[in-house]
C-alpha cells in the first residue's frame, strides 16, 4: 500500500538539508573573516547610522528629506571576533525557528490529510477549533494542539516510542522545550524565562541537549547557537520527524521503513 505520508517526509528532509547546507556555508565565511581581521597587524572598523524620512512630513520638491536617528553602531577590530559569534548564534537561532516551523508543517500537511479519510480524527481536531470555525489546511491548529493531534493520531506507536527510545527523552517533554525556545527566538530575540525550560530535571536536560546559553540574571537566560550546534539539531528534529513518520505508517500498517 502506497504511504501517503512519505510524500510530507521527504519534503521536511528537503527543507532541513537546505537550511543546514546554506548555514554551513555561512558559519565558514563569517568565521574565516573573523580569523582574517584579527590577526597581528589587520585593521577593522566599521559603523553604521539609522537614516529614515518622515512620511507624512515636508518633501524637498517631492523629494524625500532624511534624518539622523542618532542610533550607531560601530565595530572595531578588538570586538569584532566576538561580534561574529553574535552573528552566526542569531542566524542559528532563526534557522532552528525556521526548522521548527517546518516540523509542525510536515505534521499539519500529515495529519490534515489523514483527517480528510478519518472522520474521527476530523471530529477530534474540530473539537479544538473555534465556534464557527471550519477545518481546513489553514485552519490546522498548532503548538500544544498540533502535538496533542498527533499523540492521537500517532496512538500505541508514538506512546511506546516516547516512553522507550534511544535518546531517553519523552516527546511530551521535548515538543514543550522545542516550542518555548521556538517562541522565544521569535517574539523575544532568544530571551526566555529559565523557568519556562526548568519545569522538570527532564525538561532542563532536554534542553542542555540541543541548546547552549548565557545567563541574564537569576530569571532569564539568552539562547545561543553556534553552527556545530545547530547541525546536530537539525538532526534531532529531522529524526523526531520521522520517528512521527514511523508512528503514523505503524497505526495503519504501511510501509515505514524505506531507508533499509
Amino acid at each position: 500500500m502506497n504511504n501517503e505520508y512519505r510524500i510530507h517526509l521527504e519534503a521536511f528532509f528537503t527543507t532541513l538539508l537546505d537550511y543546514r547546507h546554506s548555514t554551513n556555508r555561512l558559519n565558514a565565511i563569517l568565521t574565516e573573516d573573523a580569523k582574517i581581521y584579527s590577526q597581528e597587524g589587520a585593521t577593522y572598523r566599521a559603523g553604521s547610522s539609522l537614516i529614515i524620512s518622515d512620511w507624512s512630513g515636508p518633501t524637498d520638491n517631492g523629494w524625500e528629506i532624511n534624518f539622523h536617528t542618532t542610533i550607531m553602531k560601530e565595530t572595531s577590530k578588538e570586538n569584532y571576533a566576538q561580534e561574529i559569534r553574535g552573528i552566526i548564534s542569531r542566524e542559528c537561532c532563526l534557522i532552528y525557528s525556521q526548522s521548527f516551523e517546518a516540523l509542525e508543517k510536515y505534521l499539519k500537511d500529515s495529519l490534515f490529510n489523514k483527517s480528510t479519510i478519518n472522520i474521527h480524527l476530523k471530529e477530534y481536531i474540530s473539537s479544538m477549533m473555534r465556534k464557527n470555525e471550519s477545518l481546513s489546511r489553514e485552519t490546522m491548529p498548532g503548538g500544544e494542539k498540533l502535538f496533542k493531534i498527533l499523540k492521537k493520531t500517532g496512538g500505541k506507536a508514538f506512546a511506546k516510542q516516547s516512553k522507550k527510545n534511544n535518546l531517553n527523552i519523552g516527546y511530551n517533554e521535548l515538543w514543550i522545550v522545542l516550542s518555548e525556545v521556538r517562541h522565544s527566538i521569535v517574539h523575544s530575540n532568544s530571551i526566555i524565562k529559565f523557568t519556562k525550560i526548568n519545569r522538570s530535571k527532564h525538561h532542563l536536560g532536554i534542553f542542555n541537549m540541543l541548546f547552549n546559553y548565557s545567563k541574564i540574571d537569576d530569571d532569564y537566560i539568552k539562547i545561543q547557537l553556534e553552527y556545530k550546534k545547530l547541525e546536530k539539531l537539525i538532526k534531532r528534529l529531522s529524526e523526531f520527524g520521522f520517528q512521527a513518520y514511523k508512528a503514523l505508517s505503524l497505526e495503519e500498517n504501511l510501509e515505514w521503513n524505506v531507508y533499509k
